[in-house]
């Protein structure tokens, strides 16, 4: 069936194709990236209906049922296959290149995912296989395709991996709550207590979560760690400690490889409390220990980052969160603020930085659509002086950056984001978001970052374009819609644009951008 979904996919991104070419200009460029997206949302949407669900498994056409792929084992364990497969097709239309490079093309990527879970109270061992393929990469291109080609050097890719392979137990030695998970797994941080409201599980999801450490799996691959957790699960309080060797992965298809990055870090979790009503809190520390041997990033000359090439980067970082959701009126109002300094060493100069966050919402929860209103301000800290002996650039780490910047030409580093959002759900099948951002450079002597942190050995993972002395990045806009097709598939389609202010227009030839796609997500 998934062959059949990506056939009829790449027969109708063909059939696109020839209209597109068709359309001249860069209006022509705009109605063509809008129609691929819709005509590869009919083709996801009516693939879709052909693997209807129900209860008792997948529905397949003419009546037939694949039941849940588990089974009873030995010693009372219960045995289970899981599948998970999505499909994207991209259009990209990034700022004006000055030098001739590629800034229009289409992506297309898959990832295929089959895992086998065996359980046993407490205990629980699961083993997963990843196979990724990406399309249609950019050979001379810029943004995040150039990414992938960089990483790869071929315009088709295709990666094999391990993706996870652990096991844990949730009463180690007996005791209730004492749990250690131990193997290659997935680490999203901010993530390590989730809560039970449901606004404050969306908050603690897609608004805290995964800001320094995440399996960054928006990207065609993601990553993972290899390492192990240790902690306590109480009602009321979670304490976790952890300590990993990442992955290769990301923009990186090859991606089984470790690499030379350690990450140890302790966080301490206060869950819901009656008394308290829902709110939820976090306290932090992570240490990551770059010492790959490589040429940094950052606003430094050419000399001296040459100099430090192979100097290992050492950074502590120390955090907090809350966030507090009360009903109000005909609704529910929301409100999260969080805080992050950094110390340590950027290779030969001294780490001091930090980045905070402070968001409020309102959700009118008896009205048509449940409609929600949100807005906040997100700022990191930007070096002031590339010739003094102190790098002032929060420094994210390991993120899924897409999550905040889903249109991937910026990123926390040396960033301020003033935001408004509005979420519609008018079916418990169907979701609405709506996002405007303001975009500036905190320092007009940085660079404007990009990236979600290290993909492989020899590329840093995070890009930088001079800010030229200026702070406006760019207003953006962007909107999502989730269609849950079934109950096992997904189809989300987005589409975003950016109007390029003070920054992008002393960098590139063409000060708007555009980027989207549609994909189907399929888990089993």
């Amino acid at each position: 069936m998934v062959a059949l979904v990506r056939s009829d996919l790449r027969h109708r991104a063909n059939e696109v194709s020839a209209l597109r070419a068709a359309l001249g200009g860069r209006s022509g460029r705009l109605i063509g990236g809008t129609v691929l997206a819709a005509v590869l949302a009919v083709a996801a949407l009516s693939a879709a209906t052909a693997a209807a669900a129900d209860d008792r498994g997948l529905a397949l056409p003419g009546e037939h049922v694949v039941p849940p792929l588990q089974t009873d084992g030995p010693l009372g364990s219960t045995i289970g296959l899981e599948l998970y497969d999505r499909v994207r097709g991209e259009f990209v239309d990034w700022f004006g290149s000055r030098s001739n490079l590629s800034n229009r093309y289409d992506l297309v990527g898959n990832k295929f995912q089959l895992g086998l879970r065996v359980k046993r109270e407490p205990y629980e061992v699961f083993v997963q296989f990843q196979d990724t393929t990406v399309g249609n990469v950019p050979r001379d291109g810029v943004g995040f395709g150039a990414t992938y080609f960089t990483n790869t050097r071929k315009t088709l890719q295709n990666g094999a991996i391990l993706r996870n392979a652990w096991g844990s137990t949730n009463s180690l030695l007996g005791v209730p709550g004492l749990f250690i998970k131990g193997g290659r797994q997935l680490y999203s941080s901010g993530m390590e207590a989730p809560p039970n409201d449901p606004s404050l599980s969306w908050l603690q999801a897609n608004r805290l979560s995964q800001r320094l450490i995440g399996p960054f799996d928006w990207t065609h691959t993601g990553r993972s760690q290899d390492g192990g957790q240790l902690g306590y699960d109480a009602a009321t309080w979670n304490a976790t400690v952890f300590g990993f060797r990442p992955t290769f992965g990301g923009y990186n298809v090859d991606a089984n490889r470790e690499l030379d990055v350690d990450l140890i870090g302790a966080v301490l979790s206060k869950k819901e409390l009656e008394w308290l009503g829902t709110t939820i809190g976090q306290l932090s520390y992570y240490y990551h220990d770059d010492h790959r041997d490589l040429v940094y990033v950052d606003n430094r000359s050419a000399a001296a980052l040459a100099a430090d090439k192979g100097r290992s980067a050492r950074i502590h970082t120390v955090g907090a969160n809350l966030v507090h959701v009360v009903p109000l009126g005909p609704g529910v109002v929301d409100g999260l603020t969080y805080g992050y300094g950094q110390f340590g060493d950027w290779q030969s100069l001294t780490q001091r930085a930090w980045a905070y966050g402070v968001e409020a919402g309102y959700r009118f929860t008896e009205v048509w659509a449940k409609p929600w209103l949100r807005a906040g301000i997100n700022s990191a800290s930007g070096d002031t002086d590339p010739n003094d002996r102190t790098h002032g650039t929060f420094f994210q780490m390991l993120p899924t950056a897409q999550l905040y910047a889903q249109f991937p030409f910026y990123n926390m580093m040396n960033n301020q984001d003033v935001l408004a959002q509005c979420i519609l759900q008018p079916d418990s099948r169907l979701s609405f978001r709506l996002d405007f951002h303001w975009l500036r450079a905190t320092s007009s002597r940085d660079l404007v970052y990009s990236g979600g942190g290290a993909t492989s050995n020899t590329f840093f993972g995070y890009t930088g374009t001079p800010t030229n002395g200026r702070n406006d990045l760019a207003y953006l806009t962007h909107v999502t819609l989730g269609v849950q097709a079934t109950q096992n598939v997904l189809v989300n389609l987005f589409y975003a644009h950016a109007w390029g202010q003070g920054i992008v227009n002393s960098n590139f030839s063409g000060s708007d951008a555009n980027y989207g796609y549609v994909e189907m997500v399929l888990t089993y």
